[in-house]
């Protein structure tokens, strides 16, 4: 009979853990640089996509030093917040929802707003006067996002 109950609560246990769990595919090795008034990495690492969310991880010294997690919610090295807060706190710019998401998944920004194909490689220039000035270039291997006004750098190249 304890073994019985014991099952059923490992069961019920594995059911809802799972739940909760983040799935993510194969993660692709990546030189990552993300370069804001309020964040300053660059170094290799790996870029976690997954169907509701996408983890990017920064190592140093073969031990992670940067951890940002986009789904819902950002969180970055645990500290989680809208996605609206981040751009406010960390990146001194106001994006619309999934910029960054779409940007580590190699994806038109802003509904794809001045979007450029040559052959496989995309370009978006957007300028909103006052708010922001970008250059996002993107393939299948690599993306280099750029905004000149509000001083923000993230180049994506996977191995």
């Amino acid at each position: 009979m304890k073994l019985f109950l014991y099952l059923c609560m490992a069961s019920i246990l594995s059911f809802f853990g799972g739940c909760g769990m983040k799935y993510y595919k194969e993660p692709q090795p990546a030189l990552i640089v993300l370069k804001s008034p309020g964040i300053k990495y660059a170094d290799m690492g790996f870029v976690y996509r997954g169907k509701n969310s996408t983890k990017v991880q920064i190592y140093a010294s073969g031990q992670p030093a940067f951890t940002l997690i986009l789904g819902k919610r950002v969180c970055m090295d645990s500290k989680c917040m809208s996605e609206r807060e981040f751009y406010k706190k960390y990146m001194k710019a106001d994006y619309p929802p999934g910029t960054l998401t779409n940007i580590f998944s190699k994806r038109p920004i802003f509904g794809g707003d001045g979007l450029e194909r040559d052959g496989k490689k995309s370009v978006q220039r957007i300028k909103k006067e006052g708010r922001f000035d970008i250059i996002y270039t993107f393939d299948e291997t690599s993306a280099r996002f750029r905004d000149r006004l509000n001083h923000i750098l993230i180049k994506i190249t996977e191995r």
